[in-house]
């Protein structure tokens, strides 16, 4: 055949798995760059989810963050299911493209302090806030609700816990700020405006972090007791 290339080298395509995933990778990434390879992809999980889809591209722009080939590449292999978006889009959850390197609380607040309420010295940078520090975001997408859990208010802790489906979790703090902030650097929106979420993370003396609140002066971070129910606290939750 031409190139060099016999029928039995060609045969190794459809038989190995393996090997047909990383040609058609190889393809991707040569013909005409990652983004355009997946347009149609990332179109339709627009045209299902509307503003609440995110790409890492989009990210990009209004983060300025920098993403690499095979990042970008990760993200398009690995978009939620076709099941998936649509059961975001009826239960009220947005999809973001997580950073391109992993990101704890502190790295998020250095990104743009002016998206937060707290801006040159906020209290989580203490060094016994070991949960600004540990917590992160990773490069992967995140299907997180725009708003508190139905009915969460008014609970404490556990009993919030329990309204949680067998596919969700409470994300970390790192998750759920890093998701609020991106969707309102992109999308112009500040989302959680009158409530916090509760987070997975707590602080140093063991109180649950919750963020929200976020209107034009910022996101606020603040805490809570597990044993507390406050109608000021829901509790946030993700698609697992």
């Amino acid at each position: 055949m031409d190139g060099g290339l016999s029928y039995e080298d060609l045969q190794i395509v459809i038989d190995d798995p393996l090997f047909r995933d990383q040609l058609i990778s190889f393809w991707r990434l040569k013909g005409g760059g990652v983004a355009g390879a997946f347009h149609n992809r990332y179109s339709y999980a627009r045209d299902i989810l509307g503003d609440d889809f995110i790409s890492p591209q989009q990210v990009a722009e209004a983060r300025g963050v920098n993403y690499t080939e095979a990042q970008l590449a990760s993200f398009a292999s690995t978009l939620p299911s076709k099941e998936v978006l649509q059961w975001a889009r009826d239960n009220g959850f947005a999809v973001v493209a997580g950073p391109p390197s992993e990101m704890n609380l502190l790295g998020i607040h250095e990104l743009n302090t002016g998206l937060f309420y707290s801006k040159d010295y906020p209290w989580f940078r203490g060094k016994s806030q070991k949960f600004a520090r540990n917590d992160k975001v990773g490069t992967a997408w995140l299907i997180v609700r725009k708003g508190p859990v139905p009915n969460s208010t008014y609970k404490m802790w556990n009993e919030q816990q329990a309204l949680l489906r067998d596919v969700e979790y409470t994300p970390n703090v790192a998750e759920a700020t890093w998701f609020f902030t991106t969707y309102a650097a992109v999308r112009g929106t500040r989302l959680v405006p009158n409530v916090y979420v509760r987070t997975s993370s707590a602080d140093s003396d063991g109180d649950r972090v919750g963020v929200g609140y976020f209107d034009g002066r910022g996101l606020f971070v603040n805490d809570c007791r597990d044993v507390y129910r406050y109608g000021s606290f829901g509790v946030a939750s993700a698609r697992k």
